[in-house]
């Protein structure tokens, strides 16, 4: 079969159906299929190939209208969209928190006007910052409908000047535009990752790959056996990424090429018959392939849903349920709402639109309303919605995040030269306001050089955010050649750099594998050094870590009078946190190292997690303004130990007729 035919295949619905599974096993099972996002990446060249092949077939005879194009879209998007997302608001009114309410109404709005996708960059480029987490908010999987619907907007567009001024190279320049898409994908991953992944201008090369199936033009195989190659080449690329891409894959850019360029193969070989279209074309595929926009839709949220009806445990042992039910409600929404509202001989267009445009209308307004008054906070008492709010607080100098050291902020004592360093990640942030007493009290200032995910360590890189190692070599050299600094204080999330999938690896050796090994060689490396080059260093160990946001988990247990947050104990911490330790107790005894244990601070008995009903974090590990003001005596006392340390340095390499 030619590949523009509009004839219909089976198996392209058995592709959807793999798809869908990909993702939704991902969410439920995560551990077991890792990288079954890339399920959204074979969706988009399965449109990408549809959409071409439809509206190229009108542009050639000349049937083509924008009327009926996007007649075609709303009947086949709208209705269940809509449904999805009033039903997902009237649930999250009884079911979450104001701060979740408000994020998942943004969502709807965003969702409404075909612009979730830029929705969710905005509320997640944050990073560590960001106000609520991704994982609970019930309408983040819309993101890929905003980058489909824009792409929709654009792409008619751009095929019909094509075929008006450049028929015979339509494909050359779909071709040129998926490069340029890529390329900017690929090149600027690393650096804005978040953006890549939600934004259109760095996703279009996904669909535009299908589109380039769709118009022909490449050699068909040339006998049987290559087609059941290409078919199973392609399939199993798309296995194969599922299986073994992980969340901190560098996704999407150049990773995302195996199952886009995987679902291309798989396509275009099965203009013929081979083994995997047969398998494609089972019955129980193609049924699971006809429901899978709802699919996608709806397990999301009950997922979700679950989850805060479940105390934000696990959800792993609900799995089979929740597989189940997100079936049983896809296939009532696909036969009773998508199919009815997909003919125009059972509900007319005039009818379609209507209803669409009124229900978008109230969706919208309602989500007005519900951001107007911040996710309706009187649906809980006071001591829910400050606990709540506690998780999105200011963050006193988070500009400071990221600057270069020749430009940091300035702690502690205003108008005094610097004579101190603060080296850390997003934890040395958070530290801030005890930093900036401690430095205050006595006397001194200090250059304050945070970088959220980057381990203050030498000698290495972390894959997470490349740019760490350029900032640490940045850091040695100052402290080089700027003597007058006497004091370095370090502070980090020291837990996630010894986690067995730490991304930490020696900077010396890239093809080596990030290990807990490299980040132990690393900390004693830059302890060493900073020993060997005279320097007083205050070493903030960890603070005690949670599975949970602490407000998050607090605010619940004070709305569902359920306990969320598991109790913790400072040999708990001190176990998980072992490794640290171990390279901390290798120096001792040290005089020129300051060690401050958060954990022994905060943990007599049980570790506290609030003081006079004040959460001490903002979320799992991350201590709140009141967190680190509580123990601004604790570091006050490090900083004047070290400073009293560099001082006898400095009188004791003095000459004796100066002393």
């Amino acid at each position: 079969m030619h590949p523009t035919s509009l004839r219909y295949r089976a198996d392209i619905d058995g592709l959807r159906a793999i798809a869908v599974l990909l993702v939704v096993a991902h969410h439920l099972l995560p551990e077991l299929m890792p990288g079954g996002y890339v399920g959204v990446d074979v969706f988009f060249v399965i449109s990408g190939y549809l959409i071409t092949a439809i509206i190229s077939r009108e542009m050639k005879d000349g049937s083509f209208t924008f009327r009926r194009f996007y007649e075609r879209r709303v009947r086949r998007i709208f209705p269940a969209l809509f449904s999805m997302l009033a039903a997902t608001a009237i649930a999250g009114y009884f079911l979450l928190l104001p701060s979740d309410y408000v994020a998942a109404l943004r969502g709807v709005l965003g969702t409404v006007l075909f612009s979730s996708n830029i929705v969710f960059w905005r509320d997640l480029s944050a990073g560590y910052f960001a106000a609520t987490d991704a994982g609970i908010n019930p309408l983040l999987h819309t993101w890929s409908l905003g980058v489909e619907e824009q792409f929709y907007l654009v792409f008619p567009v751009l095929l019909m000047l094509c075929y008006r001024h450049v028929p015979r190279h339509i494909r050359s320049v779909l071709l040129v535009c998926a490069l340029l898409s890529l390329a900017a994908a690929a090149l600027l991953v690393k650096q804005k990752m978040v953006a890549v992944f939600f934004l259109s201008p760095f996703r279009g090369w996904e669909l535009l790959a299908g589109a380039v199936i769709a118009l022909g033009g490449l050699p068909s195989p040339r006998s049987r056996l290559a087609s059941e190659l290409i078919a199973g080449s392609g399939f199993a690329a798309i296995l194969a990424s599922a299986f073994l891409y992980t969340p901190k894959t560098t996704f999407p850019g150049l990773a995302a090429l195996a199952p886009v360029l995987g679902a291309s193969a798989v396509i275009y070989a099965n203009g013929t018959c081979t083994k995997i279209r047969s398998t494609l074309e089972l019955r129980p595929l193609v049924y699971i392939g006809l429901i899978s926009y709802s699919l996608y839709l709806w397990h999301w949220p009950l997922i979700v849903f679950t989850r805060f009806a479940n105390a934000l445990e696990p959800i792993a042992p609900h799995a089979p349920a929740l597989f189940a039910a997100s079936i049983a409600v896809s296939a009532f929404s696909y036969h009773f709402i998508e199919t009815p509202f997909r003919r125009s001989g059972t509900i007319g267009w005039s009818r379609t639109a209507a209803s669409s445009t009124i229900a978008a209308s109230l969706l919208g307004i309602a989500s007005l309303v519900g951001l107007a008054r911040s996710g309706f906070l009187d649906r809980f008492t006071p001591t829910v919605t400050r606990l709540d709010l506690a998780r999105s607080p200011a963050i006193p100098y988070v500009n400071c995040d990221s600057r270069a050291v020749s430009q940091a902020c300035l702690l502690g004592r205003a108008n005094t030269a610097p004579s101190v360093l603060l080296w850390g990640d997003s934890h040395l942030l958070a530290w801030a306001p005890a930093l900036q007493a401690a430095l205050d009290a006595q006397g001194v200032s200090g250059l304050f050089a945070p970088s959220s995910a980057c381990p203050p360590l030498l000698s290495v890189e972390s894959m997470a955010k490349p740019i760490c190692a350029s900032h640490n070599v940045a850091v040695r050299d100052f402290l080089a050649t700027h003597r007058q600094i006497k004091v370095v204080v370090l502070a980090a999330f020291w837990s996630t750099y010894f986690r067995l999938d730490s991304q930490v690896r020696p900077a010396s050796i890239p093809e080596q594998d990030p290990s807990p090994q490299a980040t132990k060689v690393a900390l004693k490396s830059t302890l060493a050094w900073l020993r060997d080059s005279q320097h007083e260093v205050v070493l903030l160990g960890p603070v005690p870590v949670y599975e949970k946001s602490v407000p998050l988990a607090l605010a619940l247990e004070v709305a569902t009078r359920h306990s969320l947050l598991h109790t913790t104990t400072a040999v708990d911490q001190k176990a998980l946190h072992a490794p640290f330790f171990q390279v901390v107790e290798s120096f001792q005894p040290a005089p020129w190292l300051h060690l401050g244990d958060p954990i022994t601070w905060m943990c007599n008995g049980d570790c506290v997690t609030t003081e006079a009903g004040v959460p001490l974090y903002r979320d799992s590990n991350h201590l709140s303004v009141a967190g680190a003001n509580e123990m601004s005596k604790n570091i006050g006392e490090l900083i004047a130990a070290a400073t009293k340390g560099a001082r006898q340095r400095d009188d004791d390499r003095a000459p004796a007729w100066v002393r």
